[in-house]
């Protein structure tokens, strides 16, 4: 295998490793939720406009000769207006993840080693923030490497859970259309098929091979957006309606307790890979965007979710719902509208994939709606009709 096609490869398996990560456990629920016909929809509509948004900041990163993470490309493109929104949504999107990571994170480790060194969750899961915050101290030459082989690890043990699972789907199990909660996998889904913390690394990944940075985003969007249905349909086809909202209570029900440990392997290292790229992308926005010193960006990108968690977070589905669909929808609309106003002044060039400004357009109104009922909907949780 030569550097380039290396190169190439490391990045698609980082983008694999972002994406496939916590999201991935609520989306059997939301689909058993919703039904076949609907969460296909989702599925073929998200995974679309996910693909979408990783080639336009992919491009943006392309045509800006700085080197900046998301909140300095959008100041530089479209003004310091723009930068603070920019600012409040993906840092707040990033801590909301990385908390989702460290609470599912916890309870994988918990079910791995609880059993030879005792412990409740919550230990797990102090560990674990702390853990994860001291790897992504090294860099990203040091979590490329580490991700890559984890993500290897990751795809095996998916591909484990589904090879043992695809002999106990009963076509019983489906339904087509339910009555539920219809919009319950928008955010869900959103956040489950987002990758766009990996993109400035694979940028620096690939060396400026223009390219290969195309390839992997489009390779490393289809594997995990297909890995991910995948394995949503393939755990609602064996856990039916006793589907439940972490995926492995579920599995453990209908195959088992010799499945629990395969999946908790499986769901720890799906969290990792997330959290490492989430995580080194905030303290690099930090350091990059902000000209913060090394330490103490990285004690804000590592320090916040860890005092969040201390001070009681838990709902992991509230989570991921509400940081997918808001602050995820807003950066992923402005994202569009930074590739709009790249490509009106003509500095996206030499580009094969041919992504047009009406589908940036559409993509804008679609996030704008989502974004909107989410916040609504949260409203009306909160404090009432």
């Amino acid at each position: 295998m030569n550097a380039r096609i290396k190169k190439l490869w490391i990045a698609v398996m980082t983008l694999v490793g972002t994406i496939i990560g916590v999201g991935i456990f609520a989306v059997p629920y939301a689909l058993d939720r919703v039904g076949v016909t609907v969460g296909a929809v989702y599925f073929l509509l998200l995974g679309g406009i996910q693909l979408l948004q990783h080639l336009f900041y992919a491009e943006t990163a392309i045509a800006t000769a700085e080197k900046h993470r998301l909140v300095g490309l959008v100041e530089r493109h479209l003004g310091k207006n723009s930068r603070h929104l920019a600012s409040i949504s993906s840092i707040f999107g990033f801590w909301g993840a990385m908390i989702a990571y460290i609470l599912v994170g916890g309870v994988f480790l918990h079910t791995l080693l609880a059993g030879q060194l005792g412990g409740q969750p919550w230990h797990y899961q102090l560990a674990w923030a702390v853990l994860g915050g001291l790897v992504i101290v090294r860099g990203l030459d040091f979590v490329s490497k580490v991700e890559f082989w984890m993500t290897i690890g990751l795809l095996a043990t998916m591909g484990m859970i589904i090879g043992l699972g695809l002999p106990h789907v009963r076509p019983a199990n489906f339904h087509f259309v339910a009555m539920g909660d219809f919009f319950l996998p928008y955010g869900i889904i959103l956040f489950a098929l987002n990758g766009l913390s990996a993109i400035p690394s694979m940028e620096e990944i690939v060396g400026g091979d223009r390219n290969a940075f195309r390839l992997s985003v489009v390779y490393g969007s289809l594997i995990a957006t297909a890995m991910t249905a995948l394995f949503g349909f393939v755990v609602w086809g064996v856990t039916g309606r006793a589907t439940t909202e972490d995926a492995v209570a579920g599995l453990r029900l209908a195959l088992g307790p010799d499945i629990t440990m395969i999946a908790a392997l499986f769901g720890f290292l799906a969290v990792a890979t997330s959290y490492f790229t989430t995580a080194l992308n905030l303290r690099e926005t930090f350091e990059y965007d902000y000209k913060i010193r090394a330490l103490p960006a990285w004690l804000m990108a590592a320090g916040v979710p860890l005092i969040v968690f201390l001070l009681g977070a838990e709902s992991f589905i509230g989570i991921i719902s509400f940081t997918g669909a808001v602050f995820g929808g807003i950066v992923a609309v402005l994202i569009a509208v930074m590739y709009i106003a790249v490509a009106k002044r003509g500095l996206v060039k030499d580009m094969p994939l041919g992504l047009s400004i009406s589908l940036a357009r559409i993509s804008i109104l679609i996030l704008s709606i989502g974004a909107g009922y989410e916040i609504l909907t949260t409203a009306r949780k909160l404090f009432g009709p």
